[in-house]
């Protein structure tokens, strides 16, 4: 089995539930593979568990990122986060790098520095956008555009993370349409 089909059944067994409740010996037996074949490829549960984070980062983030990234005005850019957020079939399960998050303090040293790593960069990047937009006229606040970019990322998380409790896609719209009413178009 190559290494990115194992990451895919990582990913998958990490996504489903706590990633720190899933064991080597799991991911070894639903890959099909061996403990020392899957050490020899990522060294460690760290190394794993490292590679499973980033290689959701490249199939899944990177598409929360392109919509911030897409030139596209505050209202229809929302919109579409909120559309990734409670219609991607990929979240049905809810979202491995909040999990991840959440339970940073059960993994690894090299997974946990990566997670605090993408957390700055996504919260540099909702701020970047959201000053932009400041910019142009299209929202203004009395709070700090660091905060609000936080703000928007933990009502994303929130949704993602009631996803994975099944709630319904319709009850989580309308709370994350309310959560983010906050963020006023001018």
């Amino acid at each position: 089995m190559s290494e990115d089909a194992v990451l895919e059944t990582a990913v998958s067994a990490y996504q489903r539930t706590d990633p720190a409740d899933v064991s080597v010996n799991a991911i070894c037996q639903m890959a099909g593979i061996s403990k020392p074949s899957l050490y020899r490829a990522f060294g460690n549960e760290d190394g794993l568990t490292l590679a499973a984070l980033d290689h959701y980062a490249q199939k899944v983030l990177s598409d929360l990122f392109a919509i911030l990234q897409s030139n596209q005005s505050l209202r229809p850019t929302l919109d579409a986060l909120m559309d990734f957020a409670v219609d991607d079939m990929r979240m049905e399960t809810g979202c491995l790098f909040y999990k991840m998050r959440a339970g940073k303090h059960r993994l690894g040293p090299k997974t946990r520095a990566r997670v605090d790593e993408i957390d700055r960069a996504a919260v540099e990047a909702f701020a970047a956008y959201l000053e932009e937009q400041k910019q142009a006229g299209a929202w203004d606040s009395d709070q700090t555009t660091p905060l609000v970019a936080r703000y928007l990322m933990e009502q994303i998380g929130l949704a993602l993370t009631q996803r994975a409790t099944q709630e319904s896609p319709a009850q989580i719209r309308a709370a994350l349409a309310l959560a983010l009413s906050v963020i006023k178009t001018t």
